[in-house]
């Protein structure tokens, strides 16, 4: 676990850092972000000691950072920047061995631990070991540098904008490799970007800073949902979570207060309250309003005698989803010619809200579409119907 306690740092008494309280825990992926010079490279390079705390504290497992020796470092704490900062005289091979000697790796399991290294980001030991840094490409570069950082297994791995010179197809598919690579070695990673799509992409915790303050510290999805101030609100960018489906879920844009009726009830009484409320479909529900079935009009229009019960046309013809379900993953399942209310619930099935096929298609454009369209089951007939 980092924990910076009321850390502030300045250069040439400019403040950079303002009294940053900040815990990073452990084998979270954790995101700083900010405009330049807000002091996100700072409270970075502070951690490995590039730069010195100058006021509060700043631990390391409870560990004060000035009481690391710097020889200590390499196994605490991995570093990977732009190009992967190799040593442009040395081989492939010896860059990544130089901090393993620093760290005092064993010199006999040095060679192999390289050839594991390399192959751990997919470039082949035979090729690429006894190359220069200037024989590779900029994500080769990159893939050593990561190679080097993770060599003596630190718990910690600090990456300073490293993909931010790659071109898009490179930079996506590292993005890709090292979030895998992270997940599956557990390491706690701080890192260092400009960019709000690779920030989400990417994190588990983003901290937005501005000159030198913590603005936000929270979850991709919360800070689309809930940017702290107008900066927030700038910096992610408008409308920056609806080209991020997966953050939105079914409560977040599901219509409250649907037209409900109890088991029980006559097919003209259900007929009754679908002409008072302007639908064509009513959700059945229980007296612990978990959800029975639909109603759908069409099917109460063949019953002769009223007086019947309504639960006989009980349909299980319908799309359930919970209250977590993504936008995504709700596109992905609703079958567009059949589907038509969408009853939102929780997990004991208690009816919390409802979807329609317009409204999802006015949360896509995000803009006004026609509540009903001729043929469709949408459980809305009139627009005034929207409770």
């Amino acid at each position: 676990m980092i924990e910076f306690q009321n850390v502030s740092m300045a250069y040439k008494d400019r403040p950079v850092l303002n009294h940053v309280d900040l815990t990073i825990q452990d084998s979270e992926f954790f995101v700083l972000i900010g405009s330049s010079g807000c002091g996100k490279t700072t409270l970075l390079k502070s951690i490995n000691k590039l730069l010195n705390v100058q006021k509060g504290k700043l631990l390391i497992n409870g560990t004060p950072v000035d009481r690391i020796k710097t020889n200590q470092l390499p196994n605490l704490v991995g570093y990977v920047v732009q190009a992967g900062g190799l040593f442009p005289h040395l081989t492939v091979e010896e860059n990544i061995t130089l901090v393993m000697r620093i760290a005092g790796y064993p010199s006999e399991r040095i060679s192999e631990r390289v050839t594991e290294m390399l192959r751990m980001v997919d470039l082949d030991p035979d090729t690429y070991r006894n190359q220069y840094p200037s024989q590779l490409s900029g994500g080769q570069q990159q893939r050593v540098g990561v190679a080097r950082a993770f060599a003596v297994d630190p718990p910690i791995v600090l990456m300073d904008e490293p993909f931010s010179a790659l071109d898009p197809m490179t930079r996506a598919e590292l993005q890709d490799e090292i979030h895998t690579l992270q997940k599956k070695t557990k390491k706690t990673v701080v890192f260092v970007t400009h960019d709000m799509d690779e920030a989400i992409k990417l994190a588990d915790r983003i901290c937005i800073i501005q000159e030198g303050h913590i603005v936000q510290c929270d979850t991709p999805e919360r800070i689309l949902k809930a940017p702290a101030n107008q900066y927030v609100t700038d910096f992610i960018g408008a409308n920056r979570l609806w080209a991020n489906p997966e953050y939105i879920r079914a409560r977040d844009i599901m219509r409250r207060r649907p037209i409900t009726i109890s088991r029980g009830r006559t097919v003209l009484q259900a007929l009754q309250i679908m002409r008072q409320s302007g639908v064509d479909s009513l959700l059945v529900v229980d007296g612990r309003d978990r959800l029975l079935g639909v109603l759908w009009l069409e099917e109460l229009m063949s019953e002769k005698d009223g007086s019947g019960s309504a639960e006989t046309y009980l349909s299980d013809d319908y799309v359930a989803v919970e209250g977590d379900t993504t936008l995504k993953e709700i596109i992905s399942t609703i079958d567009y010619d059949v589907s038509g209310i969408i009853p939102v619930i929780e997990h004991d099935r208690t009816l919390v809200g409802f979807l329609t096929k317009s409204s999802l298609l006015a949360t896509m454009s995000r803009q006004f579409v026609p509540e009903h369209t001729a043929g469709e089951r949408s459980g809305v007939i009139w627009a005034a119907a929207a409770h």
